[in-house]
């Protein structure tokens, strides 16, 4: 059973990796720009629950600031997966 689920997973994975092709590298890093901006709001979000230990106006800034810096490491070390999904969309989306 193993067997089967390992070779449907290389064969969705080889399938995933021919639609990236088709996909210029502007859309490839446009989809990887929208999941950064989707994870900084997220991020901002979360590090609103957190005492910067500034001033208020000060830690809005920099709340900011590291929000950003977060969201896009977190993209570039894979992120959610959302770019991948975004990357397929749009590879559908040019096939139709």
């Amino acid at each position: 059973m193993a067997d089967i689920s390992m070779l449907s997973s290389l064969s969705q994975a080889k399938a995933q990796m021919a639609q990236q092709k088709a996909l210029s590298a502007e859309e490839m890093e446009s989809s990887k720009e929208f999941e950064a901006v989707f994870l900084s709001q997220f991020v901002d979000e979360m590090l609103k629950t957190v005492d910067m230990g500034t001033g208020e106006n000060d830690g809005q800034m920099w709340r900011s600031f590291m929000s950003e810096a977060l969201s896009k490491s977190l993209v570039e070390q894979g992120g959610l997966g959302l770019a991948s999904n975004v990357q397929q969309m749009m590879a559908a989306y040019k096939r139709s």
